[in-house]
């Protein structure tokens, strides 16, 4: 920090003491937003311990920024238990901004793991592989569960033929090339001039599948979602293991996937 001089060699020291004060300011709001930060979907409630622990803060620091949060709006406060959650004034800012896809998306993710008990997740396409974003398991002994932050080719996914199939051929073409592709089992599409029938038929049914092509003992289903606010797709697949996907289970998933007005068509085709 520059210290003013006045001129006569004296230290302006109500512009030093103005200076820190700004500076100690702006410190403590980014405090208090590192505590707001710190509850997750995972994890959306903590006591003031926790988060002191989480972010490395004293206690009693936290104690006081919890409590000016609570009493704005931004933090409520579970009166028996003392655990803290994010507050009204968050879900009403929440409502100013773009709706967050991953958000509404797990809207309909928590209806599915409830309805079929399997494992949901959400993906986006990058370069030639899914980027899972979020995940609901099942909690099931015998199932899929995707780590958020897991990627996978897309040619072998459900999630990621559907995402490929919101792609112009040319495009698809272009991003993942004629082959070969990554054989991850037997069942594996290794070629464009065997992935472009594929895509063809998610196009026609609006549903892909993978039955086994990622992962022996693994049957994917998944749709497309309509584009947000910055046009980003995103895809939904329900990971079911071969053992329980009868064909009754298959349909009534893909039924279910199709019916939400939230899934859209594929797009994609021939330019």
């Amino acid at each position: 920090m520059h210290l003013l001089d006045q001129g006569d060699g004296t230290r302006n020291t109500v512009a030093v003491r103005k200076a820190v004060s700004v500076s100690e300011s702006v410190k403590t709001l980014a405090r208090g937003l590192d505590i707001l930060r710190s509850f997750r979907a995972d994890r959306p409630e903590a006591t003031q311990s926790e988060i002191a622990a989480a972010l490395g803060l004293p206690l009693p620091t936290v104690g006081r920024l919890c409590r000016t949060l609570v009493a704005e709006g931004f933090l409520e406060a579970d009166t028996g238990s003392r655990r803290l959650r994010l507050g009204p004034e968050i879900s009403r800012m929440a409502l100013l901004g773009p709706r967050d896809p991953v958000a509404i998306g797990r809207i309909w993710m928590a209806d599915l793991a409830e309805r079929f008990g399997e494992d949901v997740n959400l993906a986006v396409l990058n370069g030639t592989q899914v980027l899972f974003v979020d995940s609901l398991a099942s909690g099931r002994t015998l199932s899929a569960t995707t780590a958020i932050g897991t990627r996978a080719p897309a040619h072998c996914t459900a999630v990621g033929k559907c995402l490929l199939a919101q792609l112009d051929d040319n495009v698809a073409l272009d991003r993942l090339g004629t082959g070969p592709y990554e054989r991850r089992t037997g069942k594996s599409l290794t070629s464009w001039s065997r992935l472009r029938p594929e895509l063809d038929s998610i196009r026609a049914t609006q549903v892909a599948r993978s039955f086994e092509e990622y992962e022996e003992g693994l049957v994917g289903l998944a749709v497309a979602l309509r584009r947000d606010g910055n046009g980003q797709i995103y895809g939904l697949s329900v990971a079911v293991p071969s053992v329980r996907a009868k064909p009754d289970i298959v349909a009534a998933i893909e039924d279910a996937l199709r019916a939400d007005p939230r899934a859209v068509p594929a797009r994609g085709g021939t330019a």
